[in-house]
């Protein structure tokens, strides 16, 4: 699931890779590895651990073809380990024409279990992005579709700007995710603190239309050459009270990323 955890770290890569995109010595391959710490385990603004913080560590490595693959592992510090998530992505990023870029990619997702939240009985899921350079500002546009008997899909369009204010690199940015998937019950507000016992008939609803509004300011600091820290506040404003006792929250993580040419 890209949303929150590969959609910023892509744009924040483009930062850093446009420089020597521009150096066609350079070596064929990149690869990056890093730390994570999430106020909130979320995707798409949705909690996914009960309000649990969590820590993730990934690992990336990149061609310059635009050919990429990434793991990514996220367990909550709670007791909720059935919320933990391991991703495997592979994916394909390229410019169609100048201002105007596209990737696209496969996830592969692995959980202890298949009931801990919304989007666990998933396996697996594609993805298409476009990326529109308006020279002031971005222009995004997202589509996620989860595999299955009962798939999901979420569509998103974030606008954003990119801003150099001395040794740092910044990127607000807005977004608005819409939703439609078949959730059920037991994962909803309503059905919140139900348990099963194995004998209840487990019923479902189908949540569509504009799930959450994110206010997200990235911010980068390039410690040394190939060291990053970033921190990325966010302030969600949700719109479906299905998904959220509340009406807005905020969330944030730390991140620290390594970069080496291979």
């Amino acid at each position: 699931m890209r949303k929150n955890r590969v959609i910023i770290p892509i744009f924040i890569l483009t930062f850093y890779t446009a420089a020597g995109a521009q150096n066609e010595m350079r070596p064929a391959f990149g690869m990056s590895v890093g730390m994570k710490y999430l106020s909130r385990f979320v995707a798409y603004g949705i909690d996914l651990a009960g309000d649990s913080p969590a820590w993730g560590a990934n690992m990336s490595i990149g061609h310059r073809s635009g050919l990429y693959a990434d793991a990514y592992y996220t367990r909550p510090t709670s007791s909720v380990e059935d919320a933990q998530q391991l991703a495997l992505d592979i994916g394909y990023e390229t410019e169609i024409i100048p201002r105007l870029d596209f990737y696209a990619e496969f996830g592969h997702y692995i959980y202890s279990s298949d009931t801990a939240h919304i989007f666990s009985q998933y396996s697996n899921s594609l993805s298409a992005n476009l990326n529109i350079d308006l020279e002031v500002v971005e222009l995004g546009f997202s589509f996620d579709r989860f595999l299955g008997d009962n798939g999901a899909s979420y569509f998103s369009v974030d606008l954003s700007a990119f801003q150099e204010t001395g040794p740092f690199y910044l990127l607000p940015m807005v977004q608005f995710v819409f939703m439609s998937q078949t959730v059920d019950e037991r994962f909803l507000h309503k059905g919140k603190g139900k348990k099963g016992t194995g004998t209840e008939v487990i019923t479902s609803e189908t949540v569509t239309g504009l799930a959450n509004t994110m206010l997200t300011a990235v911010v980068v600091y390039p410690a040394l050459e190939q060291l990053t820290v970033s921190i990325v506040p966010s302030l969600i404003f949700y719109h479906k009270s299905e998904l959220s006792i509340e009406s807005s929250r905020f969330i944030w993580s730390a991140s620290l990323r390594y970069s080496f040419d291979l």
